[in-house]
């Protein structure tokens, strides 16, 4: 299976992927405005004055891979005469889409970007409990929350999956592939 996505990793051209259609683009940024939305309640709420993400925090700021669809949202709003046609640069293991510590995408940024900092829950049904991985910087390790401070993502992500499937089949891409934000942060060829 791994082998099977590299070689398909292998064949696409990141910077190339084909815009989504105007369904799938409008149902991926409503999933995004409600994320946001969700977001800045948990934040507002009984999490207020906890959160330090704020512009110019950036230690979440990964390398992170995101799939086809997010990457084809992002190069949709990409203006590369911002950056002189250049290639981004940035620190080894940093997201190349940043600069003095500010995200240059923030507006476009994918669904990881939109939940970093939060308490994010994930329930694990075999198990039978919820897993929860937090930001250090806003929440430490012995904290207890309830559950009203988690962010719940296993519906956000099977609305995402099921958007990148309708998108990847729209256009005859894989859809497990996953796509490193650095091969989307140099102008096309």
């Amino acid at each position: 299976m791994i082998g099977t996505v590299l070689a398909l990793l292998s064949m696409i051209e990141p910077r190339k992927l084909p815009p989504p259609t105007r369904q799938v683009r409008d149902a991926y940024l409503q999933l995004a405005m409600e994320i946001d939305r969700v977001v800045s309640g948990l934040a507002a709420g009984r999490l207020a004055g906890r959160i330090r993400c704020r512009p110019g925090c950036s230690n979440c700021c990964m390398e992170f891979s995101v799939l086809p669809l997010e990457a084809a949202m992002l190069l949709a709003g990409l203006d590369w005469r911002a950056t002189g046609g250049q290639r981004r640069k940035g620190r080894k293991g940093r997201c190349l889409f940043l600069h003095d510590d500010r995200c240059t995408v923030y507006p476009r940024r994918p669904i990881i970007c939109r939940t970093q900092g939060m308490a994010l829950a994930y329930i694990d049904e075999i198990e039978e409990r919820i897993e929860v991985s937090a930001c250090p910087l806003n929440f430490a390790v012995d904290d207890v929350l309830e559950q009203e401070d988690l962010l719940f993502m296993d519906g956000f992500n099977e609305r995402l999956a099921a958007l990148n499937l309708r998108y990847s089949q729209d256009n005859g891409v894989a859809a497990a592939v996953r796509i490193a934000l650095a091969d989307l942060a140099c102008p096309p060829a």
